[in-house]
């Protein structure tokens, strides 16, 4: 047996958008955020795309992006809103979006249901189909469980630090096709962007 095969690389999976070094979202894929700062999580990805992002909301969520707060990680001008209210409309609306890419970043922000496995399925098949580098980012809430069919599931929570001015977040990928849990402690700054502080 050659066990060579068995050996993980975790450059490998430094293809698509690359967060950090061994940190990566692969396109054409679905994946997955939870956390209190899981909507920083997407600004983030935001920075790393040229083009417009279409944002889907729940209709019923009245919490929506101010344009003054998001200034410091990415443009507003580059978002378009889908305020939708049926549970089918959201995952019709991103199934196509990831057929057709006219966006390359399909944010899904959902806090009252998880889309099915079959429903993954679909929207990953629809983004093998494509020839443009095109994801979808779903925003869950921490009170389901990860959604079945993602490609990568991560974590984003702030970390409280009275001493340094800098903020913080401890980013934590839970789950990945191809490479394995690992976590990292990044900041933030106008000048610098996001930067790793430290990792495990």
């Amino acid at each position: 047996m050659n066990l060579s095969r068995l050996t993980y690389n975790e450059n490998n999976y430094d293809s698509g958008i690359k967060l950090l070094p061994q940190a990566s979202l692969a396109w054409n894929r679905v994946h997955e955020c939870k956390g209190a700062s899981k909507i920083v999580f997407a600004l983030w990805l935001a920075q790393k795309v040229k083009g417009t992002i279409l944002w889907i909301n729940e209709a019923h969520n009245k919490q929506t992006l101010n344009p003054d707060g998001i200034y410091p990680y990415v443009n507003p001008a580059q978002f378009l809103f889908a305020n939708i209210r049926r549970k089918e409309d959201i995952l019709w609306c991103t199934e196509e979006a990831m057929r057709y890419p006219a966006c390359p970043l399909i944010i899904v922000n959902i806090s009252s249901f998880n889309p099915g496995l079959t429903t993954i399925r679909r929207i990953n098949l629809a983004g093998e189909k494509t020839k443009e580098n095109v994801m979808v980012i779903l925003l869950t809430s921490d009170e389901y469980e990860g959604v079945q069919g993602v490609e990568t599931r991560w974590h984003m929570a702030p970390i409280h630090d009275d001493i340094n001015s800098k903020r913080k977040w401890r980013l934590e990928r839970l789950k990945a096709r191809v490479a394995p849990p690992k976590f990292w402690v990044v900041s933030h700054s106008s000048k610098t962007g996001f930067q790793k502080v430290c990792k495990n």
